[in-house]
């Protein structure tokens, strides 16, 4: 979705960095050059050159966007209680590094010269509070809320190497231009492994998954180049680091950070295996088909039992959620989905509920397709642990209503619902019942089973078991596999402090059985969850300044680091008005056959305090009625290029696809929400209305 670049002129620098820990600055050329937004951000230049409005009592905001404009503290820096750097007049020395504040006026700001910034900067940690002032020299001007995360890494052997970050961007190009690439960045991993560390490398993302949804921090974006590689387009990226709380550099020359950040994915260090435990939720089709299979299942988790005993009875939790289809279209299947474990159950409560409640239903649907996207919606709202790894067991015939359809009763498919499981740490193995009468279904349930099954990390791996829905005994070995499986695995992990090597693979050549299939597919969900649980014991590099390549330096194709937008609450708020707004001026327009912008600014105006002001533009970006950062952002939206010439010309279909893109994106914003743990503070004084959250750039309309 993004655009030729990332943005990054929104970004000042304003200093050049002496400081080994923050890299060189800028060259002569302005940092605002390259990277130009399109049109349809609807900004006239660059960011950077966007008018100011100060007014002193609330934060400056750039015109153009609606935006407050904050800064980046450098390393070492303070605030001062006037315009003038006095030792006596320090109000707070060495503030947080990187940890935006807010702007409240500007005096003197001269950027011309970015090596030698002049002026004052007058700034509070959130948008009431002063604090004081602080030199331009000190400060990096951060006019986007565009930031970067590190990507899962995964498996041991496959998985990418940690980000590398270079003192300067002409050491990083260094390497990236040599004839042999992979050999060159293999030398400086090999390296820092030795304890020989290169000038040119500052720091190193951790080798242990660092997950910014479990460990908050802040990678803003400050400068970028773009490159081609094998035909991939690539970026160069300068970023500073910083973690909420927290201070002091971490350099690969502090003896610390480098032993924590070069320990294994695989080891227990400071994760506490002791305190792992697992939660697993079947999703199970509970149409008339499925008796056998609910009934196989049972025995599966009772033969569990049986073999482990009562001694991780506190420590293994299931859940069991039924769907079947829409109520509305077929009442006679009583309903659309249903959690059978409103809190999550030991394995002999599952044993009793698969047994006594969990019944197929003898209706039949008006089509072979089943709501299972309903159904994983309803398995990820389960009552997690906090400390589980979380697997849901999808188990199903048939395939879904996509998106659009009548019958399905979520807006989702399995895009949108992939994004929430990744979202939620939740890794889900499909079990695809196939009968042969069919046949002509097998191929799009596939395709929908398998993206809701990929591994997280991976290159396009998925947990998905194919099952002969005729060979009972087929799908007992998938199930005993997944089952068992998770049981076992838990076991050696605990023994062993680590992640225990996977089984032998079946020979070269040979088709692998069902059981195979789900030991294969359980190997691969368990590494990537064990992985990311171990990460907890890693920190991630605060307190510098760097540049680094968002691909792995070994193999370019697999990205390192994926942009995110961070949102406050507010803003999430008047994004969630905005796009009810235009949901309803689709569905007035779609029912009365009217025009959709004159139905859009009806509905608009009903809301706005002032309905005079609405724009004259001619498509939605223009019109104003959009949250401004959402039009200074640099992603392809079809939302903000929408004109009434394009929907007049849409289809029916096409305009229902629209609509329900824009439901599910809607119902994801209140799901991020509802969620405490997603919002975070940068400052401790921080409201509840400037808690932030990194929304995945995909998530936006």
């Amino acid at each position: 979705m993004l655009l030729g670049g990332l943005l990054l002129s929104g970004a000042v620098f304003a200093r050049s960095g002496a400081d080994a820990l923050e890299g060189e600055g800028l060259s002569g050329v302005d940092a605002l050059e390259g990277g130009g937004l399109s049109g349809a951000d609807a900004l006239e230049g660059s960011v950077s050159a966007a008018p100011i409005e100060c007014n002193g009592s609330a934060p400056c905001i750039e015109r153009s966007t609606g935006l407050p404009l904050q800064l980046l503290p450098r390393p070492f820096s303070n605030i001062y209680l006037d315009r003038e750097a006095d030792a006596d007049k320090v109000a707070r020395a060495n503030v947080a590094a990187f940890r935006p504040l807010y702007v409240f006026a500007r005096e003197g700001i001269d950027l011309s010269h970015p090596a030698e910034p002049q002026g004052w900067y007058q700034v509070g940690s959130n948008s009431s509070q002063k604090l004081g002032w602080m030199q331009a020299r000190d400060v990096l001007e951060w006019r986007q809320a565009l930031v970067v995360a590190y990507t899962h890494p995964g498996g041991i052997a496959e998985g990418r190497k940690p980000v590398l970050m270079f003192n300067d961007v002409a050491a990083l190009r260094r390497i990236v231009d040599a004839a042999d690439m992979a050999g060159e960045a293999e030398a400086i991993y090999s390296a820092i492994d030795s304890a020989q560390l290169p000038e040119a490398v500052v720091s190193m993302e951790p080798k242990r998954y660092i997950d910014i949804n479990r460990q908050f921090y802040i990678l803003p974006i400050l400068d970028w180049e773009k490159l081609d590689i094998y035909g991939d387009e690539v970026r160069l990226l300068q970023i500073a680091a910083a973690v909420p709380g927290q201070r002091g550099a971490d350099t690969l020359s502090d003896s610390g950070y480098l032993d924590q950040a070069a320990t294994g994915r695989d080891v227990d260090q400071g994760a506490g295996l002791d305190n792992l435990a697992i939660d697993l939720v079947f999703v199970m089709d509970t149409t008339r088909s499925m008796q056998p299979y609910i009934d196989m299942t049972r025995d599966a988790v009772r033969r569990m039992v049986q073999t482990t005993g009562a001694r991780l009875q506190e420590r293994v939790r299931f859940g069991l959620v039924g769907y079947r289809d829409s109520v509305k279209a077929v009442p006679a299947v009583e309903y659309t989905t249903h959690n059978f474990t409103p809190q999550l159950v030991d394995a002999e409560q599952l044993v009793e509920l698969l047994t006594h409640e969990a019944k197929a239903t003898p209706a039949g649907s008006l089509d072979y397709a089943e709501e299972v996207f309903a159904g994983v919606d309803a398995g990820l709202r389960s009552q997690w642990r906090p400390e589980a790894l979380r697997f849901i067991v999808l188990v199903g015939d048939a395939s879904a209503h996509p998106r659009g359809h009548a019958q399905n009763t979520t807006g989702k498919d399995e895009s949108d619902l992939r994004r929430e499981l990744d979202d939620a740490n939740v890794h889900l193995i499909s079990i695809h019942l196939q009968d042969e009468r069919a046949v002509e279904d097998h191929d799009r349930a596939i395709l929908q089973f398998g993206q809701l099954s990929r591994v997280r990390g991976s290159d396009g791996e998925q947990a998905l078991v194919e099952v002969n829905a005729f060979e009972a005994g087929d799908f007992t070995a998938a199930v005993d596999s997944v089952v068992g499986g998770v049981v076992s695995r838990f076991e050696r992990s605990l023994a062993l402090r680590s992640l225990p090597p996977p089984p032998p693979m079946p020979e070269f050549g040979a088709e692998p059985d069902a059981a195979n299939q789900g030991q294969m597919a359980l190997d691969k969900v368990w590494e990537a969850a064990l992985i990311e649980y171990l990460g907890k014991g890693a920190r991630p590099p605060k307190d510098i300044v760097a540049w680094a390549m968002d691909r792995d330096l070994l193999n370019p194709s697999d990205p390192s680091l994926e942009v995110r937008v961070l949102v406050t609450r507010e803003q999430l708020s008047t994004l969630v008005q905005a796009l009810e707004r235009v949901l309803n001026a689709l569905e007035q327009s779609r029912t009365s056959q009217g025009e959709f912008f004159a139905a859009l600014q009806s509905l608009s105006g009903q809301t706005l305090k002032r309905p005079e002001d609405l724009g004259s533009g001619k498509n939605l970006a223009e019109q104003g009625l959009l949250p401004a950062f959402i039009q200074s952002l640099p992603y392809h939206s079809d939302i903000l290029t929408l004109t009434q010439e394009k929907y007049a010309s849409l289809t029916p279909e096409q305009r229902v696809q629209l609509e329900w893109g824009l439901s599910a994106k809607l119902a994801q914003y209140r799901a991020i929400n509802a969620q405490v743990d997603a919002w975070h503070r940068l400052n401790e004084a921080d409201p509840a209305s400037e808690l932030v959250h990194p929304l995945h750039i995909d998530y936006l309309p």
